[in-house]
């Protein structure tokens, strides 16, 4: 993880930390994909196109007569910077105002979306892995007070922050995930955005915070699962979209480094290492649901504490997960 990525994970805590306490107060494999993606286009994007707002949003790179493929380049340009996950204002004010849109044209129907746009957007999103996990989290009150239109982004000594309501995200979530490609871009980057996060903690740490790390990051994942379980349909197709998803985020063998060296890296390979060996039955929901627990006993572990505290721990995110799927189920409709 950069050095500037790990400066802003220890800000995104305390700010987190902050939340709290005033919400307290408050085919199997790589063959399959171009079935998976193919069975899913349809939608043009005319509908998105035919939008101010996005005409606004992607500036320059506008025209009415663009392609979904083309449509997904212009989202990219109009949203990323040089820097990965480093965001002028007015391209986070870009991200906002198409995840907005977007949240209105797919609404609880959670209407396809063509795969050529679906998979750029995704790759735009991912960049946002940081503001992704916060809204999901649902504690930051900066994140909460700051979702609509006429207050985000904003800009702090921390960088730059984009909000939409957590509705709205899943929603759009739920949508891109339709394609097995998109959904697998944002799982990777919120499980390195986790990872990153988690590995940054002191074993020192009181309990209390370690517990509130375990329990934010399941809640988000468990968030994650819910859009999987929507997303990926029934019968034969879902077990196409299960193989090709987990194809997907296997597909580069990594080498488990030591935690005391890399942490993330540690916590990131030892996860793809697990979903390359219990993935093999094609079970997708089954191994996601796992991985909020998963990455908690492989992090305590890795800072050496003892067994009661991790169990206690593994135990805060497998109520957690479920919490967070149960609540994200109950707003995808």
């Amino acid at each position: 993880m950069s050095q500037p990525a790990e400066k802003s994970s220890r800000r995104v805590f305390s700010k987190v930390a902050v939340g709290i306490l005033s919400l307290v107060v408050l085919a199997a494999g790589f063959g399959a994909w171009s079935y998976v993606d193919s069975v899913r286009e349809g939608k043009n994007c005319n509908d998105l196109l035919g939008d101010k707002r996005v005409e606004k949003a992607l500036g320059s790179g506008y025209q009415s007569d663009l392609s979904c493929a083309q449509l997904g380049n212009a989202v990219k340009r109009a949203t990323m910077g040089s820097v990965a996950r480093e965001h002028s204002l007015d391209q986070a004010r870009s991200m906002q105002s198409l995840l907005t849109v977007m949240s209105e044209q797919v609404g609880e129907n959670a209407s396809e979306l063509d795969v050529d746009l679906a998979v750029p957007f995704s790759d735009a999103l991912a960049d946002y892995a940081e503001d992704m996990d916060q809204i999901l989290a649902s504690v930051n009150v900066e994140y909460i007070r700051r979702d609509t239109s006429s207050t985000s982004p904003w800009q702090d000594e921390d960088g730059v922050h984009m909000a939409v309501s957590l509705e709205f995200l899943l929603q759009v979530m739920r949508s891109l995930s339709e394609s097995s490609a998109a959904y697998a871009i944002l799982r990777e980057s919120i499980t390195q955005e986790i990872a990153g996060r988690l590995a940054e903690t002191s074993p020192d740490a009181e309990k209390e915070k370690l517990s509130l790390l375990a329990n934010l990051s399941s809640r988000v994942l468990g968030n994650f699962d819910a859009v999987a379980e929507k997303a990926r349909g029934e019968g034969e197709e879902a077990g196409v979209w299960d193989r090709d998803v987990l194809a997907r985020l296997t597909k580069k063998r990594v080498t488990v480094p030591p935690y005391r060296k890399d942490g993330a890296g540690h916590l990131v390979a030892s996860w793809d290492r697990k979903v390359r060996v219990e993935g093999k039955n094609g079970d997708a929901l089954s191994l996601f649901e796992i991985q909020g627990t998963e990455m908690t006993r492989t992090w305590s572990t890795g800072m050496g504490l003892g067994r009661e505290l991790s169990d206690s721990l593994v135990g805060d995110s497998l109520n957690s997960a479920s919490r967070g799927r149960s609540s994200a189920l109950r707003l995808l409709g």
